[in-house]
C-alpha cells in the first residue's frame, strides 16, 4: 500500500534536489521574461566585474548598478526586479566590500550595499544604515521613498540599541543623516514619518525649523493628535513644538490654546502681547 505521505515526499524530495545558487534554491519553473532575462544577465555581469582583480572595472561597474537599482526604487510596490535579482548575491559583494582599501571608490560600493541592505537586512544587521554611514553623501533621498522610509526606520532603532548597549557612544552622526532625510520626507507626504524620526531622537524640537507652508497644518495636526498618547514628559515637548509652528505661521490663537494646555503664565502673556500688536 502507497504511503498516504508520498505526495508530500515527493514534494520534498523536488525541492532537496532544486540547484542552490549563492546559498539560495534555484526553482525550475520560474521562468522569465526575455527582458528580464537580460536585465538577471547584465546585473550578474556587473557583479563579476566587481569581484575581477582589475580595480579599472570598478566604477564603471558600480555606477550602471547604481542606474539600474535607481530606476526601479523610485516608486515601490514591490521588491524591484535588479534587488530581488542581486539578492542571491548580497553576501558575496559584502565580502568583496571588506577586502577593497579605502577609497572613493568603496563609499560608492558602500551607496549601493545600503540600498541592497533593504531586501537583506534585519533590525539587528541594520545594513541599509550600516552602509550608508560608510558612504556619506548630501543626498540619501536620490534613492526614492521606500528607501529613506527604510532608512529612517533603522536610524530609530539604532538610536535606541545605543542608548542600551552603548550609553557612551555619540549619536550625532543618525542625527545628521536623520536631518538630510527630515526635507524629503516632509516634502513626499510622509509627515507623520519625519515627526515619528525625530521622536524617536528626542529632537522634536527641531521640527518648526522644517516644516514651510505647504505640510505645516498636516504636521501640527499630527503632532497634536500624538498628544494624548505620550508620557507626561514627551507630551510637553510635543505640544511646545506644535505651539512653535503656530507661532511661526501667525496662528496666535492656535498657540494661545496649547501655552494654556502648557499651563505657562508666561506664554499666555506672550500670546496675549502678539496679539495685541498684531490686532492693535
Amino acid at each position: 500500500m502507497a504511503s498516504s505521505n508520498a505526495p508530500e515526499e515527493n514534494e520534498q524530495k523536488k525541492e532537496a534536489e532544486k540547484p542552490v545558487v549563492n546559498g539560495v534554491k534555484k526553482d525550475d519553473t520560474e521562468e522569465l521574461s526575455e527582458e528580464d532575462q537580460n536585465l538577471k544577465n547584465e546585473l550578474e555581469l556587473l557583479v563579476e566585474r566587481l569581484k575581477e582583480n582589475d580595480d579599472t572595472l570598478y566604477p564603471a561597474a558600480l555606477e550602471s548598478l547604481k542606474t539600474l537599482i535607481r530606476t526601479s526604487t523610485s516608486s515601490m510596490t514591490a521588491v524591484p526586479k535588479p534587488l530581488k535579482f542581486l539578492r542571491p548575491y548580497y553576501p558575496d559583494l559584502q565580502k568583496r566590500y571588506e577586502e577593497w582599501p579605502t577609497s572613493p571608490v568603496k563609499e560608492s560600493f558602500a551607496d549601493v550595499l545600503s540600498v541592497l541592505g533593504m531586501t537583506y537586512s534585519d533590525d539587528e544587521t541594520l545594513d541599509s544604515l550600516k552602509y550608508r554611514l560608510l558612504a556619506p553623501t548630501p543626498d540619501p533621498s536620490a534613492w526614492g521613498h521606500e528607501y529613506v522610509r527604510h532608512l529612517a526606520s533603522e536610524i530609530g532603532i539604532a538610536y535606541n540599541k545605543r542608548l542600551v548597549d552603548e550609553p557612551q557612544k555619540d549619536t550625532d552622526d543618525l542625527l545628521q543623516l536623520a536631518k538630510q532625510i527630515i526635507p524629503f520626507l516632509l516634502s513626499h507626504n510622509a509627515e507623520p514619518d519625519a515627526v515619528d524620526l525625530l521622536s524617536e531622537l528626542n529632537e522634536i524640537s527641531l521640527l518648526p525649523e522644517y516644516v514651510d507652508e505647504n505640510n505645516w497644518e498636516r504636521v501640527v495636526a499630527y503632532v497634536v493628535a500624538c498628544v494624548p498618547l505620550l508620557t507626561q514628559d514627551d507630551d510637553r515637548d510635543f505640544l511646545l513644538c506644535a505651539r512653535a509652528i503656530y507661532k511661526k505661521y501667525g496662528k496666535l490663537v492656535e498657540a494661545m490654546t496649547l501655552s494654556i494646555r502648557l499651563d505657562s503664565m508666561e506664554f499666555i502673556e506672550e500670546d496675549f502681547a502678539e496679539a495685541k500688536d498684531e490686532y492693535s
